[in-house]
């Protein structure tokens, strides 16, 4: 089963894919093929499926052709996008035109500049500038500057547009609600719904998003919450600098030391660390093959930002404590107070514009570029010599 937030992610390589192909010279015959388990990723100028059926479609390029059924949900980025045969599950496009000539059996989430959907089984969430719908099986949340709407949709309907036009056959059984510049130009017919299940607002009321007050549990948050989660988290911060100090209280010394002796050379090393991971994974998908390592390097990279917001959390504690003159404590809590001291100066930092993020910014480099002294083959970053 694909994880709801994977699906973003593939869809980006499956566009990265794309615009590599006029690079290397590819044809539409040559374009990039990967199939991996029941998933389909391709890639080039003109892409065309044409089967088998029983997969999750991930294409990308100039124009993108399906052209054979689809047992899956199919993910497509590109210019022209046209979908020729049925997708069993949920569709997801992006592109300048997008149209879909058979039924889609799941939810469809489509953007585009011209956009026209054959029937959607489940909900459909459309943008685009012209968004023309046959049928919806759920509810429909559409943004256009011209919906034409030309049959039924079986639950609620949200249609944000300033020229709305309803076909014959148009139907919405549900609650039809409008957002219009002005809505006394929207008129809507009694054969699409009665006048009791029609509210028509005014744009600036969606814009505003009063209609959020009608959702069932609105978010609301009050000053003593974001004050409690941000003391929860320094003291989570501190808790982890602690844990590692009491596993190896000599290498976290001696990362400290290094970090105090030389705090330059310590971010400019942490930044070409940080490069090295961050595009090594962009590189790796250029090779394809290498596609699926792309979330490995992220991974990484995520887990070095953490540990290094971390470590330069701790230094920055401990730095302030030496600088009113004080003695370095010996024991474990004494440790753990200058994580959190750290930890909650770094929190109070955020509050500052710009200047604020780049501390913190330097701050997680700091940490970056200390442990990879260590982790590195020595002499490759920062020397790890004893201050």
């Amino acid at each position: 089963m694909k994880s709801a937030l994977m699906r973003p992610l593939l869809t980006v390589i499956a566009c990265l894919l794309a615009m590599t192909a006029p690079v290397f010279g590819q044809s539409a015959e040559a374009a990039p093929v990967l199939d991996i388990a029941q998933d389909h990723y391709a890639a080039g100028d003109t892409v065309q499926f044409t089967g088998p059926a029983g997969l999750d479609l991930f294409l990308a390029g100039n124009r993108v052709t399906v052209a054979a059924p689809v047992g899956g949900s199919a993910h497509l980025a590109g210019r022209r996008i046209a979908v020729d045969a049925a997708v069993t599950g949920d569709l997801f496009a992006a592109g300048y035109s997008v149209t879909t000539a058979a039924a889609v059996g799941g939810d469809a989430s489509v953007t585009g500049f011209e956009v026209a959907l054959a029937p959607i089984a489940g909900d459909l969430r459309a943008a685009g500038s012209e968004v023309t719908l046959a049928s919806v099986g759920g509810y429909a949340l559409v943004t256009a500057g011209v919906v034409t709407l030309q049959g039924a949709i079986a639950g609620d309907a949200v249609l944000v547009a300033d020229d709305i036009r309803f076909g014959p056959d148009a139907r919405v059984a549900g609650a039809l609600t409008i957002y219009a510049a002005d809505p006394a130009s929207i008129t809507v017919p009694d054969s699409v719904a009665p006048a009791t299940r029609v509210k028509i607002e005014t744009r600036k009321s969606y814009d505003k998003g009063e209609w959020s007050d009608q959702m069932p549990m609105p978010m609301r948050m009050s000053v003593w919450s974001v004050i409690g989660g941000f003391l929860i988290g320094v003291v989570v911060s501190g808790l982890i600098a602690a844990m590692v100090i009491a596993l190896a209280p000599k290498a976290v010394q001696n990362w400290r030391e290094l970090a105090l002796a030389h705090p330059g050379r310590a971010i400019w090393s942490g930044f070409l660390v940080t490069s090295a991971l961050v595009g090594s994974g962009f590189v790796l998908m250029l090779t394809i093959i290498g596609v699926v390592l792309f979330p490995v390097m992220m991974t990484l990279t995520a887990l070095a930002i953490c540990a290094g917001y971390a470590l330069g959390s701790y230094v920055l504690g401990v730095w302030l404590w030496l600088a009113f003159g004080k003695v370095m404590p010996e024991g474990l809590l004494g440790k753990f107070a200058l994580a959190c001291l750290g930890a909650f100066v770094a929190g109070l930092a955020w509050l500052v514009p710009v200047a604020g993020w780049l501390f913190v910014l330097g701050l997680t480099l700091l940490g970056i570029g200390t442990l990879a002294a260590f982790a590195l083959p020595s002499g490759w970053m920062l020397r790890r010599e004893t201050p």
